[in-house]
């Protein structure tokens, strides 16, 4: 056989002798995570297996033919087979990534969604280079790993103080704590929550890196041990007031102290409330928020992951008590390094109208913060509004029509 058919077949013997060599691969790659959580498991319809368990890998004749996972929060395994998987990640790397060839609508949906995250990514870099904004650097699997691994030697330094710390790992936090391991399980599972809240705002793919590594958090029972530690590792002298502290450094770690206070709602609040702060140090580049975005976000996101809280509630009928009584946000609201005790209801119910207002609007507007512009330029740009506009709707919404900033 010669001609146009037998190329067709050879280029097809090709691609089958491909895919045999990496299925191949991927059974050497993978019989390692057996037991363990994977990052992404991604299907050519689009679903993604986000941080599933891989259960077994089912090989045959030394070739990967399908895994069995367990999907976070599920009790009954799937199987999924690989020629039906497009992309496997796990530890940061990935390990298998096909093409995919099909012409089904959601194989289209699929390569679409990916050309359009291709694109995103590259107008995102271009703008900061034209902003003179350094992006984060995007990070292989070994040095995840590395800063991992220096992250759990941190924490050994700090047990050779605070003994009764122990280890605990999600697959986004590194958890040390002296609270009993029952009662902080509940606790792991909101910051993995938040952290996939933030993911969906900002239109970041579940199970992509965010973090250096992982996000450090030490978690004391007692307000002492908290004081110490801060002042002590972090040099840093605590008010008695004070439940937790987000440490972003410059070169992407980081790293929440904080101690249990009072109810278990305050405390998962607090939690996530102060890691908030972190993934937003961590998205996209160094570019600070102001601080009325970032405690207003970070409130926002308590109210998100704990509803039962009454923490923001009672902030907010506070604020609304002063903004009555004032007829403003008080004092530089927008442009304050740290904003006042009575401004953060503010910050949280000005954050829940823009989210509520338009969501991806909100997201941008965040973005081209993170990119470079200021806020007044980031706003106009998401809303077509500027920062007075925002107030005057801010006080029609809240029956206060003379609002000013």
């Amino acid at each position: 056989m010669n001609g146009p058919i037998a190329r067709l077949s050879l280029v097809l013997l090709a691609a089958l002798a491909s895919e045999a060599a990496r299925a191949d691969a991927l059974a050497d790659a993978l019989s390692a995570y057996e037991g363990r959580q994977l990052d992404v498991v991604e299907l050519a319809t689009g679903k993604r297996f986000v941080r599933p368990l891989l259960q077994k890998l089912l090989v045959r004749d030394g070739t990967t033919q399908s895994l069995r996972l367990v999907e976070e929060g599920q009790a009954r395994p799937v199987t999924l087979q690989l020629r039906s998987i497009t992309e496997i990640v796990a530890g940061r790397e990935t390990v298998y990534e096909a093409e995919i060839r099909g012409r089904s609508s959601a194989q289209v949906r699929e390569r679409a969604a990916r050309e359009r995250q291709e694109r995103d990514r590259a107008a995102s870099m271009a703008r900061m280079q034209e902003h003179g904004v350094e992006p984060w650097p995007e990070l292989s699997a070994e040095e995840h790993a590395a800063e991992v691994t220096s992250l759990e030697a941190y924490v050994e330094q700090v047990r050779g103080v605070f003994p009764d710390l122990r280890l605990a790992e999600t697959h986004e936090f590194i958890v040390a704590s002296d609270i009993p391991p029952a009662e902080l399980q509940p606790f792991l599972a909101s910051l993995d929550t938040m952290h996939d809240l933030l993911c969906d705002l900002y239109g970041i793919p579940r199970g992509e890196p965010v973090w250096k590594g992982k996000c450090l958090v030490i978690a004391f029972r007692d307000l002492a041990a908290f004081k110490a530690f801060e002042s002590r590792f972090m040099n840093t002298e605590v008010p008695d007031r004070t439940h937790g502290l987000c440490h972003q450094s410059s070169d992407g770690r980081v790293v929440m102290a904080c101690h249990r206070g009072g109810t278990a709602d305050a405390f998962a609040h607090m939690l996530v409330h102060e890691t908030s702060h972190g993934f937003n140090h961590r998205w996209l580049s160094p570019r600070r928020l102001p601080n009325w975005l970032n405690e207003g976000l970070a409130e926002w996101v308590g109210t998100q992951v704990v509803p039962r809280s009454r923490q923001v509630p009672l902030k907010e009928a506070e604020a609304r008590a002063f903004m009555q009584s004032t007829g403003t946000l008080g004092p530089n609201f927008f442009t304050a390094e740290h904003i006042q005790p009575v401004q953060y209801g503010i910050a949280s119910q000005l954050v829940r109208f823009l989210v509520a207002r338009d969501r991806r609007k909100f997201a941008d507007f965040v973005r081209g913060i993170k990119e470079g512009l200021s806020v007044e330029e980031s706003f106009e740009a998401a809303f077509q509004a500027s920062l007075a506009d925002l107030v005057a709707a801010f006080g029609r919404a809240l029956n206060l029509p003379g609002l000013t900033p």
